[in-house]
Order: structure tokens, then sequence, then C-alpha cells
């Protein structure tokens, strides 16, 4: 599949089509994407996006050139589904995809056409009549192109969906006043199309009886200036307030009493669906797909377009009537929760590739599969990786990484995964031995290595996970010098907090990472570590499986504190419990759990007697599909490590709601942003940890607005984000020499080629 966007900024297509992108991988449907410009906050979480840029305009020699780049990534990419998702990129994708005959090609009609010329739609209209089926995602929208004598049979209406956050109870951006109503918009300010200054003359028509009401208008562009004239102009300076382009859409709609769409021309409108999920009453425009979400006096209230009298009168009826408003607001969320989720709307779209698939008689290549469980890919043709790890028997990251990874890959259907223990089980008469040390280290070497000799001969890749000092000689070395005796591409995927003082005091480390193919880190950290030792390392971000995580915000936020690091001495557990002794003296009904096993673990406890903190629950290790309940289980998550890389608890923690509180060692300050997506204090302060504790139980909305902005922040590292990374470095390696593809395939993807 291969997708296409113009860009990815603060517009209802743009965030239609991450939405689209990020379901359809949760579905395990394999999608490539592209784009005219790649720019915009929406990129964020979607992987590397291949540019084909039209300077100079969609006719220029400059846009022909990359519609031949793009047909010739096509073809090397073997793309089965081509899909423009906006005006531009029809004019580009479809004639690209036609010269490169991909066998099904879609084009997308996300508008009226109002706001195009004629010249723009015929181009358009052409484009359509070359491609296989076209997406339109109102009926307006496509009786719109059957007016153009577009045939019917080719268009199918897919709605806009929403992301399972919009539906969620959320704090409110703005705090509630006594007395004040809030009537709002959100839309870009680009086009005169949306009508705000029918908005800003209703408005100036409703403060006489309504003097305490305020008007939040969200959105930029070019027309600002001029509209905030006009507000001034009309009296309006202090009640209307220009916000801007806003990430926090769903807090922003929980301070609002009425949404207002004062539209002249609309599709399917991204802003009414958002306010339709957060049980917001609506009043719009009559034009376009509105009344497809509108129904008059039933979710809102529909006014004819350009006549401000209606509209402030639609507007007064809302406002003086609050239990009009808590009606139809419940109506508008029933609606929406059954009509727009963002699964559902994947999962139409994942069938509408299939039949158009199958209609064309064509079954799906060597490199893509939609038909999840389907046997169209043979398991010789995958890409055969050998993965090389801490089995689940240690206690830690590198092991729950490379577990979930496998679990990941099981059923993929571009990559095929044997996973080879560092820790090989001895055979049943030997096993004894396992339980001595020093003797099971020496004894297990022959049969390492064994293991990799087998594993490695019919390998494409070795993916090789990695730590530091003894452990880097004795389990990743090996691995290495096997793939290399073998003839395999290989990546040390490297993990270690410790990778500075490991390059510093070990002479072998560097030269022996120097003898891999690819370098992976799991941040920028290391990255920047490596660096500093001459060592190009691409950074793979660690996953986290987003099926089993649930978020939820803590409202209001109890104090109930968590930490899952296991019991080693990086992680000062310690510190923890001394914080949560202080937290308890102010809130004596706290609780802490500690979930983990490690040596430090009597140390821990024997603190904890001391201090004589009775709410202290040692859980020991959790299976890994018992994690999210321990989130859960918790309101504030408290690290206090001293050293660190990635933490994959943190991470869980993101996606789970669980705000973070955490020590702020060189690794964790490139995770978490302070009083971003989490408060982060000195490493060894265990009291700042506990004032942070404190700060959020004391104000809930600051721990609100951390959880939902660490909540956006774990889409970086859901396995829809992170697999397209794999993929696209084990096809790499395993298609051309392996120096060769690492320095070429991230240049070959910035450019398209």
């Amino acid at each position: 599949m291969f997708l296409m966007s113009h860009s990815f900024e603060t517009g209802g297509s743009e965030k239609q089509f991450a939405m689209v992108v990020a379901g359809l991988r949760a579905l395990d449907v394999p999608v490539t994407i592209g784009c005219m410009r790649r720019a915009g906050p929406f990129r964020e979480g979607l992987g590397d996006a291949m540019e084909f840029p039209a300077k100079g305009g969609l006719y220029a020699p400059r846009a022909w050139k990359s519609r031949l780049k793009l047909a010739l990534a096509f073809r090397a990419g073997r793309i089965e589904v081509g899909h423009s998702f906006d005006f531009y990129t029809n004019l580009m994708l479809i004639p690209a995809a036609v010269l490169a005959r991909v066998p099904v090609i879609l084009g997308s009609h996300r508008q009226l056409g109002t706001c195009f010329r004629g010249s723009q739609l015929l181009a358009q209209d052409i484009a359509f009549r070359l491609c296989t089926h076209i997406v339109c995602n109102s009926r307006a929208a496509a009786e719109s192109l059957i007016h153009r004598a577009v045939p019917e049979r080719k268009i199918t209406v897919i709605p806009n969906g929403l992301a399972p956050e919009a539906f969620a109870v959320t704090a409110t951006a703005f705090p509630r006043q006594p007395d004040t109503l809030r009537v709002g918009m959100i839309a870009r300010m680009n086009n005169p199309v949306k009508n705000y200054p029918g908005l800003l003359r209703a408005a100036a028509r409703l403060l006489p009886k309504f003097p305490n009401l305020d008007f939040l208008l969200a959105g930029d562009g070019p027309l600002r200036p001029e509209l905030e004239r006009q507000a001034r102009e009309l009296g309006l300076a202090s009640h209307v307030r220009f916000l801007g382009d806003r990430r926090d859409v769903p807090g922003l709609l929980a301070s609002l009493d009425v949404v207002v769409s004062s539209s002249l021309s609309e599709s399917l409108s991204n802003s009414i669906i958002e306010a339709m999920a957060a049980g917001l009453p609506v009043v719009a425009t009559r034009v376009g797909g509105n009344p497809e979400l509108v129904r008059d006096g039933e979710t809102g209230l529909l006014v004819p377009p350009d006549d401000d009298e209606a509209l402030a009168s639609a507007l007064e009826r809302l406002l003086t009537h609050s239990d009009l408003r808590s009606a139809f607001g419940s109506k508008a969320r029933e609606f929406a929760l059954k009509h727009f989720s963002a699964a559902s709307v994947a999962r139409q779209y994942e069938e509408l590739y299939l039949r158009l698939l199958h209609e064309r008689g064509k079954c799906l290549g060597a490199r893509s599969s939609v038909a999840r469980g389907s046997s169209s890919m043979a398991a010789d043709q995958k890409i055969k990786v050998a993965m090389v790890a801490p089995s689940l028997h240690f206690v830690g990251g590198q092991s729950a990484q490379a577990a979930l990874l496998v679990r990941k890959w099981k059923q993929d259907p571009e990559v095929d995964v044997r996973f080879i223990p560092i820790d090989p089980d001895f055979p049943r008469g030997l096993r004894w031995i396992s339980r001595v040390p020093y003797l099971r280290t020496v004894a297990r070497m022959p049969l390492y290595f064994w293991t990799l000799w087998r594993a490695m001969g019919s390998a494409d890749v070795a993916h090789i996970f990695s730590a530091s000092y003894w452990s880097f000689v004795l389990a990743p070395s090996p691995a290495l010098l096997v793939a290399k005796l073998r003839g395999v591409p290989s990546l040390i995927n490297y993990h270690s907090g410790e990778a500075r003082d490991h390059l510093r005091n070990w002479r072998t480390a560097k030269a022996i990472l120097k003898r891999a193919d690819a370098l992976v880190v799991p941040s920028g950290y290391l990255a920047d570590v490596f660096g500093e030792f001459g060592l190009r390392a691409r950074v793979a971000p660690n996953c986290i499986d987003e099926r089993q995580f649930h978020f939820r915000l803590r409202l209001p936020v109890k104090p109930r504190l968590v930490c899952t690091r296991g019991f080693g001495v990086y992680y000062s557990v310690h510190l923890v419990v001394m914080a949560f002794a202080r937290v308890k003296k102010k809130f004596p009904d706290a609780s802490l759990i500690l979930a983990g096993a490690g040596a430090e673990e009597r140390r821990v406890r024997e603190l904890a007697t001391e201090l004589e903190l009775r709410d202290v629950e040692f859980t020991g290790p959790i299976a890994w599909e018992n994690m999210a309940t321990c989130y859960d289980r918790g309101d504030i998550f408290v690290n206090a490590s001293w050293l660190d890389n990635m933490p994959i608890s943190i991470l869980e923690a993101f996606a789970s709601g669980t705000p973070v509180v955490s020590t702020a060692p060189e690794g964790i300050q490139y995770l978490i942003r302070h009083r971003v997506t989490g408060l982060l204090s000195e490493p060894g302060d265990w009291q700042a940890l506990a004032e942070h504790v404190i700060l959020l139980l004391e104000r809930p909305e600051l721990a609100a607005e951390l959880s939902q902005n660490a909540y956006e922040e774990s889409a970086k590292y859901r396995w829809s984000s992170v697999r397209p990374e794999w993929v696209g470095l084990y096809a790499a390696l395993a298609g051309r020499p392996a120096k060769q593809a690492l320095e070429q395939a991230p240049e070959a993807m910035r450019s398209g080629t």
C-alpha cells in the first residue's frame, strides 16, 4: 500500500491521513507513505515519508520529474494499491501510478470543488478518469462528482474518523468561570469559505443579551490579522480569543458550551465530528455534508449559509436553554460513537482495498499483504531475520523488548523471525548446570555457537541485541562473528545506558561494533554517544504494544504511586520509597506499588520496614500480558534512576495516561520534556521527586495536561510507527551489499528514489 498526502500541516485532510495510516498499520496492513512537502505536526509517529516536491507548480518540469521518481518508486516497491488523499496528490500520484502500472489506483475527493478554479477541476476530472476508484468523505462530495459525470459505481463514501482519545473525558484547556458561556469554532484561517466574519457579526448581535459570552477561535492562517481587526471594530476584543493552531483539541472542546461552523462550503467537517464526540451541540450552516452530521433539532441546529441573523438566533436558542444543550450533546456523542470511530474507518479502507484487488484479479505481492492470515506470501519470500537476544529468563528491558518484537513479527506478512536466545536451554540431563554460576557460562558457549551456526544458515539478516561490558563479549560478539562467517548481513541493536563508559574503557568494543553492517540504538541519546566515538548509529525506538495499554485520564488524581523498574542498582528504587514516605506524611491514604525483581530488593524492603510504611506492595515480576493492569492501578508513575537510556516502563506509562515523575539522567532528558510530558528533577534528589508528586496531587489539571501530551508522544513508540523503520532496514540489508544499504537507504527515503 502507498498512501500520499500533500503535507502534514494542521488541516482536516492531513489529520485524516495520519489517522487512516495509523489505523491501517494497527490492522497490520503494510503501508508506505509519501508527500509533496515533508512538513507539519501530523508527521509525528508515522515514520519515514517519501517526498516528491512540485516546486514551481504541478505542471512545472520539477513536478514531472517527481512523478517519474514516484513511478520508479512504485515499481521498485512492488506497490499494489496507490491512494492519493487530496486534490494536489490526485494530480501527482495518479499519473505516476498509471505509468508504473499499479493494479489499484485510488483518488480522493474531500471537498465540494467550490475552492478550485475550473481549470483545476478539469485537471482533476481527467485524473479521476485514469484511476480505479475514488473515495469521498461525504455523500455531498460524491454527488458533486456524479454531477460532473463520474460514474457512481466508481465512488465509495468513507466518512472521516476520530481517534479513541477524542471520545475520552478530558480536562478543560481553559478553566470554567461562573456565569460565563463559551462558543467555539475550529477552522483554518486561510480561506474565506470558512466565513469567520459571519460568526463575528453574529457574536456582535449576541453580546447585548449575553454580556459574559466568550468566543474561542482555534486556527491560524493569513486571514487572521484581518479577522482580529474586524473583531476590534465590532467591539468584540474582550470577548473573542484567537488561539492559533491547537494540538489539544479535546481539552479545548471540554472548555466550550457550543460549537459553531459558519462555513459557506464543507464536505465533511472534522471539527463538527470532534465536537459531537465530545458531547457538544453544534450550530452549522446547511451546506455540503453538514446535514449528514448535524440532525436539525436532534443533535444540533442548521442555519442557511451566510445568514448572520439566523446564526445568531440559533446560538441564542442554545445559550438560553442548558437542557437543550445537554440533550443535543448526548445524542451527538451517541451518533459519533456509532459512525466515526477510527477503527471502523480503517476497516472500511482495508475492505475497499481488498475488494478492488479481488475485482482486478490481483493477489498481493511478495512484499505486502492486507489479508491477515492469508497465504498470499509464502514463508520463503519473507525477509528471514535471526534475532539474537536475552530470553525472558532475564528480567530487563532488552528481554522484554525482544519478546515484544518476536510476538509482533510472528504473523507479519513481510518478516519471518527466528529467535535465538543468548542463554539456550541445556539438554534434560545437563540442566543442573544452569544452577551453577560460572560453570553454566562456560558450558553454554558451545551450545550457543552451535545454535547460532544453524540459525544463521537460513537467515537474510542477523538482528543482534547488545548490552555492555562482559555481556557484550559473551553474547553479541560471538553472534556477529558467526554472522560474518556465514555471510549474513548483521545489525547490532545496542541498548545499554552505560555506552559512554563502555566505549571509553573497553578498547575492543569500538573495533567490534565497526564490524557490524549497521548499528541501531533506541534513542537519540545513544546515537549522540556513539557519535562521540566516531560511530554512526541509526535510531529505531523501543516500542510498546498499543493494543495492550488503555489510555485513561486520572480525574481526580489519587495518591496511588507505581514504579515498575527492576530492583537494579542504577534504578535507585530506594529513593522512590523515600519520596513516598514524604508524600504519605501529607496524604496518609497514599499507596505505592513496586513491580519487579533484582539484587536491591532486600535493601528496599528493609527500608520500607524501617520507615514503617504499611502501604507498599511488592508484586514481584509481572508477566507482560498483565502490565497494563499494574499501570491502571496507579495514578502517578515514579522513576528515580541515575543512569538510563529509554526505559520501556516510561513509554508504557505514557500510553496508559499515568503521569510521570522522574529523575533526569542524561538519557531520560531525550525522552521526557519537563512540564510537557512529565516532571523532572536531579538524579538522587528524592525530596524533589516527592514535591513533584505532591504538585500533581494538588494540581490535577497539570497532571491531565502532562498525561495528554505524553499520550500523544507515545504514538512515536507504537508498533505501527516503529515497524516501518525495521522493515526498511531489514530490506536494505537483505537486498543490497550491507554497507551500501545502510548509507543509501535513509537518503533514498528522503529523495523518493
